[in-house]
């Protein structure tokens, strides 16, 4: 598949019925381009119990690898509340417009991105470490 065509698609997202009562919240708390992404993702996402999810996917307090298709570039975040992001720490927030198109992701999967400076990324899920999330 061509970056060209991974900038358009738009893959299928899975979030558990827990999160989604959270994340939507956090997606209606503002109206920012990660709020709005997260509100757009969650409108098509696919609504499971966990026991239902087959595979890991991105959730709040996941470890993320994922790789910037446009620029080649690697990292590894955890998706956090938006108050507990520290980007020094690799907290990502989920109202970033990184974490909200990550979230709902398995490995393997891709999303395509356009920031509020019309910049494009295709960001590719390396990998999904469980949630975890703090004592």
């Amino acid at each position: 598949m061509s970056l060209r065509s991974h900038q358009l698609r738009k893959p299928p997202v899975y979030v558990t019925d827990i999160d989604y009562e959270r994340l939507s919240r956090f997606a209606a708390s503002g109206d920012t381009l990660g709020a709005r992404l997260l509100g757009d993702e969650l409108a098509r996402a696919t609504v499971l119990t966990e026991k239902a999810l087959r595979r890991p996917v991105v959730r709040l307090y996941s470890v993320v690898e994922f790789a910037d298709l446009m620029t080649g570039r690697t990292r590894t975040v955890q998706i956090v509340p938006p108050d507990e992001a520290d980007i020094d720490r690799n907290r990502l927030s989920v109202l970033s417009p990184v974490g909200a198109s990550l979230i709902g992701l398995p490995a393997g999967e891709s999303m395509g991105l356009r920031t509020e400076d019309g910049r494009i990324h295709v960001l590719r899920v390396i990998s999904v470490e469980p949630a975890r999330e703090p004592a």
